[in-house]
């Protein structure tokens, strides 16, 4: 679903005059007859959010799509947390009928080492300061063999025999002020309950 309000580069809560003002602006720099800054692709997507956000019926209906979409993605990572907290669950119990993996349990879930993601705004994106969210891939004991690799006398089948598994994890950032036409910014995964650090390139283009 397209965002309107970054494409005119204007916050949610936008007053009508702060939409128009955008639109005039972004309808200057893109216009066909502008040379050099004309975009006629950018120029139709100005065209189509002023369309709906400067209409109070469209812009009523946008929203309320917008919070449907935000929901169901809400409702999807919070399915993917109780996906992940079940196999936890299943591991702690597995935990006591394998005493070679006494320790296992106390491992966090981690993103491989030196991982790093590219993310590419538009300029108006960037100014909106809005909210993005990740796949990020992340690794944790597997369940089935409680993260011994092995299922006597066979290796594990689940995981290959290499004690862990691998799922993606939904993660919700707010887009952070950018320096220049590109910044790269460090994500400390602790504080979605994961280990490891999370390498975020953002760069802005123009094209």
């Amino acid at each position: 679903m397209k965002n309107y309000y970054a494409i005119l580069g204007v916050a949610p809560d936008a007053s009508l005059e702060e939409i128009k003002k955008a639109y005039r602006e972004l309808v200057r720099r893109f216009h066909p007859d502008m040379g050099e800054s004309a975009d006629i692709e950018r120029f139709l997507e100005v065209q189509e959010a002023f369309e709906v956000l400067s209409s109070k019926e469209k812009r009523e209906a946008y929203d309320r799509r917008r919070q449907e979409v935000e929901q169901h993605r809400r409702q999807r990572w919070e399915g993917h947390v109780h996906e992940i907290l079940s196999d936890f669950e299943f591991l702690r119990q597995r935990l006591f009928s394998h005493p070679i993996s006494e320790n296992i349990f106390s491992s966090r879930p981690r993103v491989p080492s030196n991982l790093a993601v590219e993310v590419v705004l538009t300029p108006e994106e960037a100014r909106s300061r809005g909210h993005l969210t990740l796949d990020v891939p992340v690794f944790y004991p597997c369940p089935y063999c409680a993260g011994s690799g092995v299922d006597f006398p066979f290796h594990c089948i689940h995981c290959g025999g290499s004690g862990k598994l691998q799922r993606t994890f939904p993660v919700s950032i707010r887009i952070p002020e950018i320096q220049g036409s590109q910044q790269s910014f460090k994500l400390n995964m602790e504080t979605f309950g994961i280990s490891g650090e999370l390498t975020i390139h953002f760069k802005i283009s123009y094209y």
